[in-house]
């Protein structure tokens, strides 16, 4: 960009440079009034003040029955239209058809029926990825625990459509996981995503650290249990992680964040061993003795209980009480089958959220061999 600049602006150097022969760079040798009319041109390059691109996502198991608006970002339903004032100036609505992916009313190659879609605006399409894995790593907080990671064998596609003068488009890999149930954005989701448009336009270093923990976040969405253990640690350090006090600090914000009824021993005992797997102590969180000491003591799965409060610490310091966990989809199903004795009345056990009282002393799951220290 700087090099096109040069070349489209160089006639306010070549009165002064032009077939002249000189040494050391340009600073040396132009007058200060021509500098000044160079750095005015610079200053109203798109260098600093760029235009933005749309670029369109396409989403399967994501249902947009209200459709969200914003400067930086939309979700819109699949239909024939994105609407003319979601295109950039210039671009005709029949020109970008909404109901396939690529859109592009004269594509003839392969075609992908996508249910949503989520449009960014940037001024370069790699800064859009980077916006879209916030957006994907916040939506990923809606659906309950169980449901979150709950995939199907749907078919799946993903790749990218970015809109100028023209249109440029790949293929590539799913934006999201391929969910058992869709999730849906209603009204009650508006608010929430409010708030994240704003946080994106943001430059704050506690904003920052909220969409970096985001995209760690979204990161971690599709994998499986052992691998999504260090990346969800890796999220609770990007929110309140601390250089010189790291575990301590992670402890503390949790209990601000998400309560102090959150049992101290057994939150020290999950955080002993994200330092485990952490410091190289345990490159699968399966080979620590931390993760079968904590099962005894807890009768709960660690990896759970961590994708509980990484979820929890999310929901309440980014969005504090905007975002509203998604209800059941299979709730009336549920009570059904809970009321004909086919199911328990309760699915599930207490977990490291729930106020617990207990008498126990705490119970000490250091281990000096997964402790590795500089």
């Amino acid at each position: 960009m700087l090099t096109s600049f040069v070349s489209g602006n160089y006639w306010i150097l070549s009165k002064e440079s032009f077939a002249k022969h000189f040494g050391g760079s340009y600073a040396s040798f132009i007058s200060d009034p021509t500098k000044v009319v160079f750095a005015d041109a610079l200053a109203a390059s798109t260098l600093f003040v760029p235009s933005d691109k749309l670029t369109l996502f396409p989403l399967v198991p994501i249902t947009v029955e209200t459709a969200f608006d914003s400067a930086p970002f939309f979700f819109v339903p699949a239909g024939p239209g994105f609407g003319a004032s979601r295109l950039p100036a210039g671009v005709r609505e029949e020109w970008v058809p909404a109901d396939q992916f690529p859109p592009e009313k004269e594509f003839k190659g392969r075609i992908e029926m996508p249910t949503s879609w989520l449009g960014i605006r940037s001024p370069e399409y790699k800064a859009a990825e980077k916006m879209k894995a916030a957006i994907l790593g916040a939506l990923a907080l809606t659906p309950m625990p169980r449901l979150r990671y709950s995939f199907s064998g749907r078919k799946m596609f993903g790749g990218r459509a970015t809109i100028t003068d023209g249109i440029t488009m790949s293929f590539g890999d799913p934006h999201t996981p391929p969910m058992m149930n869709n999730i849906a954005l209603t009204e009650r989701d508006q608010p929430w995503l409010t708030i994240l448009a704003k946080k994106l336009t943001s430059e704050t270093k506690v904003i920052q650290r909220q969409l970096r923990a985001l995209e760690y976040y979204y990161r971690a969405w599709p994998l499986s249990e052992p691998e999504r253990f260090p990346i969800m640690c890796m999220t609770l350090d990007a929110v309140f992680g601390d250089a010189n006090h790291a575990t301590q600090a992670v402890i503390d914000g949790v209990r601000a964040t998400i309560g102090g009824h959150v049992e101290d021993a057994r939150l020290r005992a999950l955080m002993e061993l994200r330092a485990a797997v952490i410091h190289g102590g345990a490159p699968d969180v399966y080979d620590s003795r931390k993760y079968a000491r904590y099962y005894d003591a807890y009768g709960a799965d660690p990896i759970l209980d961590l994708d509980l409060v990484v979820g929890q610490c999310l929901r309440h310091h980014v969005f504090g009480e905007a975002m509203i966990e998604h209800p059941d989809p299979n709730a009336a199903k549920i009570a059904a089958l809970q009321a004909s004795g086919k199911l328990p009345k309760q699915l599930s056990a207490p977990s490291i959220l729930d106020e617990i009282e207990s008498d126990e002393e705490p119970i000490a799951l250091i281990d000096v061999e997964e402790s590795p220290s500089i």
